[in-house]
């Protein structure tokens, strides 16, 4: 590692650091105001405090690409400004030189934030969601995840799905403890005190010591058991495996999983926007010797790309989750956008 390499690189890291501390502050103080008229309804000020620090996962996963863009921006300024990147393109280092600091500081923040979303954020999502919903929203708390239902000799297992549906295992025993029938299904829905089944499989003892297997595509089953208290899991409170290993099943099963596959996906393309985000920046902001207000326009450009870029994402995901977009494509598109306006410009700004 030359000397260049680490002066430019921890320097970036520096500068990114800084930006997202004040973001953060800024984001902390907005929240605390918006959240402060709670405050003696169901909110405490430990739950405000709590609710605050919970929430900054949840930003650094939104914002991070942003804040590499406006941080790495304001560096390659300092260094125009200072004119200590006209003295190292003077002396020899080409563009391609200069850029690889700037990128492995980028793939150091891509991959802290992949570290963020991957086991952090699915640790603080469940109780930031229960302080939400219980101590601001004022509703009863929501039990995520897999819950075994009892009544007199009739079990039932429910597995969330989405939508409202469920897979489905029931389960009847005798006075004597036996089971005398077991109903699997992939996915059911209950309406008004019945369970509407699909592709349901209905197993029965036999007296030989074996059992006889019936299939039916759809079937009711009238009973009082009923998911009033399970909920869907989150797709951000999931690991990637635990995400894609979910969204399998709910494609197989003929489910609707696109906003399942949309964070999968999303946990990839974010931390590698990272890196197109400090091409843009470079691309944007560096000069040799232009005057002030040409450097202030890279600055405002800069910004106002990183702006767009989260528009642009926030905006996809509501179309993906509507089914009106492919969900790779969707994902993948902010990317594919920046990557080619940021090496349109590098190529522009080089000479190319």
């Amino acid at each position: 590692m030359t000397v260049v390499f680490r002066w430019i690189f921890l320097s970036t890291l520096s500068r990114v650091a800084a930006i997202t501390v004040a973001v953060v502050l800024i984001f902390m103080v907005a929240e605390s105001i918006d959240k402060a008229r709670f405050l003696g309804n169901g909110l405490t000020v430990q739950l405000l405090l709590e609710f605050l620090v919970l929430k900054i996962p949840f930003m650094i996963s939104e914002l991070m690409p942003v804040v590499v863009l406006i941080g790495v921006a304001i560096y390659v300024l300092e260094l125009s400004h200072n004119h200590e990147l006209a003295a190292l393109r003077a002396a020899g280092v080409t563009f391609t030189t200069l850029l690889k600091p700037l990128l492995a500081a980028g793939a150091v923040i891509g991959l802290l934030m992949f570290a963020v979303g991957e086991w952090v954020e699915p640790l603080v999502n469940q109780k930031l969601s229960y302080i939400q919903r219980v101590h601001i929203d004022k509703e009863k708390p929501l039990n995520q995840g897999v819950q075994w239902l009892h009544e007199n000799n009739n079990f039932m297992r429910l597995t969330p799905l989405t939508n409202g549906y469920f897979s489905v295992l029931m389960v009847k025993r005798d006075d004597a403890g036996l089971w005398v029938e077991r109903v699997d299904a992939n996915k059911g829905r209950y309406v008004q005190g019945q369970w509407h089944l699909e592709h349901a499989y209905i197993s029965k003892p036999e007296q030989n010591n074996g059992f006889s297997t019936q299939y039916l595509k759809s079937m009711v089953v009238p009973s009082s058991l009923n998911p009033t208290t399970v909920a869907a899991p989150d797709p951000r409170d999931m690991q990637w495996l635990e995400l894609y290993e979910f969204e399998q099943a709910l494609a197989e099963a003929g489910l609707e999983s696109n906003g399942y596959l949309f964070q999968l996906q999303r946990k990839i393309s974010t931390p590698i926007s990272c890196l197109i985000m400090v091409i843009l920046a470079y691309s944007l902001c560096a000069g040799m010797g232009e005057r002030l207000g040409a450097r202030s326009k890279g600055l405002m450009l800069a910004i106002t790309f990183g702006l767009l870029y989260h528009v642009v994402g926030s905006a996809i995901e509501v179309y993906v989750t509507g089914g009106q977009i492919p969900v790779i494509y969707a994902v993948w598109f902010p990317n594919m956008l920046f990557f080619g306006l940021a090496g349109y410009l590098l190529l522009k700004k080089e000479g190319y």
